[in-house]
């Protein structure tokens, strides 16, 4: 019976590696995050590294703040829930982006055009 046993599990086992069973929850790349300390390289890369914010969260207030390599404040700015997009400064590539709050943020690469 114990062997029976472990050749039905090898034999699962196989037949569902052959199948390719499909994650219930992929994981996807999303330019949404939450609370956290990130770097310009977590986000998709803007041309002219100003990026629109946007809080998606429908209760939660977020803070954003973004330093510079010697932790120098160099923009702040707070989200209501479901806020309106507000538009970064440019963020260099050694640039630090702290975002607080129990929400989640919506960032996404904005092209200017002159």
């Amino acid at each position: 019976m114990k062997r029976f046993t472990v050749l039905l599990l090898v034999f699962l086992c196989l037949t569902l590696t052959v199948f390719g069973i499909k994650p219930a929850f992929p994981v996807t790349i999303s330019n949404t995050f939450n609370q956290g300390i990130y770097k310009i390289s977590d986000f998709n890369p803007s041309k002219n590294s100003v990026y629109s914010v946007q809080n998606v969260s429908s209760k939660d207030n977020m803070s954003i703040i973004i330093t510079d390599e010697e932790q120098n404040i160099l923009q702040s700015i707070r989200l209501k829930p479901n806020s309106e997009k507000h538009n970064t400064i440019p963020i260099g590539p050694n640039d630090t982006i702290i975002l607080l709050g129990k929400g989640a943020v919506f960032v996404n690469p904005l092209e200017l055009t002159e």
